[in-house]
C-alpha cells in the first residue's frame, strides 16, 4: 500500500456513502509471483508478523493441516483477516482488525488516531504494533483480535472459498497490464495452504466509504461485514442506525 493511500484510508474512515460504482475485476496468482504479489503482501506480511504469524507462503503446516486466510482491504479502516484453520478432527477461526500509521522520522510520532476509531468501534484485545519497513516506506503495523459474539459457521467461510478455485497459474497477475494507482492492496485476498501447496486469488472490488449494502461485492465481502458486526460495540451499532 502506498503512503498516499495508507494516509487516505486513515482520514476517510468510515462514511456511510458509496464511492464508486466501478466492476469488480478479478486477478489471480499462485506462490511466486514477483512484483505484483510483493504489492499485494507489501503490509499483509507485516501484520502477519505483528499478529505472531508467519507470512502463509512461507509457513510449515503438517500433511494433514489447512489453513486459509482472507484479508479484506477497503478504503477506510480496520481492514479485516480472517483466518481459519482446519485438521481431521477440528474447524477454528478467528478475525482480526489490522492498519498501517505510515511516519516520515520517527516511529513515536506515528499518528494513533485509527487507534482510537478501532476501539471505540470495535471490542477487541490488546493492540499489538511493529515498526515495518519495505523499500523507502515506514509505517507501525498494528493488529487487534476481535472478540467476536456467537459462533461463527467457519465451515461456511471455507465452503465459500472452496466455491472458488484457487488457481494454478502463477503468471496471471504478472501479465496483468501495471497498476499505478495502488488498487492491488484493496479488494479481497484470499491465501489458502494445504500441507506444502499454496495458492492465492486477488479480488478488486467496488470501493465504498463505509460498510457497503450486501450483494454489491463478493459474498466473502458480506461474510466478513456480517462476522465483523458481531464485535461492534453497542454504541457504535446504534450510532449506526
Amino acid at each position: 500500500m502506498s503512503r498516499l493511500n495508507a494516509v487516505a484510508a486513515s482520514l476517510l474512515l468510515a462514511i456511510p456513502t458509496h464511492l464508486f460504482a466501478q466492476q469488480p475485476s478479478f486477478a489471480a496468482a499462485s506462490a511466486d509471483t514477483g512484483q505484483a504479489s510483493e504489492a499485494i503482501f507489501e503490509t499483509k506480511d507485516a501484520a502477519a508478523l505483528t499478529a505472531g504469524l508467519a507470512p502463509l507462503a512461507k509457513d510449515k503446516l503438517g500433511k494433514n493441516q489447512r489453513e486459509v486466510r482472507v484479508w479484506y482491504s477497503g478504503f477506510g479502516n480496520p481492514q479485516y483477516l480472517v483466518v481459519i484453520r482446519q485438521t481431521p478432527n477440528s474447524t477454528t477461526g478467528r478475525l482480526l482488525f489490522w492498519w498501517d500509521q505510515y511516519y516520515e522520522e520517527s516511529a513515536a510520532g506515528a499518528d494513533v488516531r485509527v487507534d482510537h476509531f478501532v476501539r471505540a468501534g470495535y471490542d477487541c484485545g490488546p493492540i499489538a504494533k511493529r515498526d515495518s519497513r519495505y523499500g523507502e516506506d515506514r509505517w507501525i503495523s498494528s493488529v487487534c483480535e476481535a472478540k467476536l459474539k456467537g459462533t461463527p459457521d467457519w465451515k461456511a467461510f471455507l465452503s465459500e472459498v472452496a466455491g472458488h478455485p484457487l488457481p494454478d497459474n502463477p503468471a496471471a497477475v504478472d501479465s496483468a497490464p501495471e497498476d499505478t494507482t495502488g488498487s492491488e492492496t484493496w479488494g479481497i485476498t484470499v491465501e489458502m495452504k494445504s500441507g506444502s501447496n499454496y495458492a492465492l486469488t486477488h479480488y478488486r472490488i467496488a470501493l465504498t466509504f463505509g460498510t457497503p449494502e450486501p450483494g454489491r461485492g463478493p459474498k466473502l465481502q458480506d461474510m466478513i461485514h456480517a462476522l465483523a458486526a458481531t464485535a461492534k460495540r453497542q454504541t457504535s451499532v446504534a450510532q449506526g442506525r
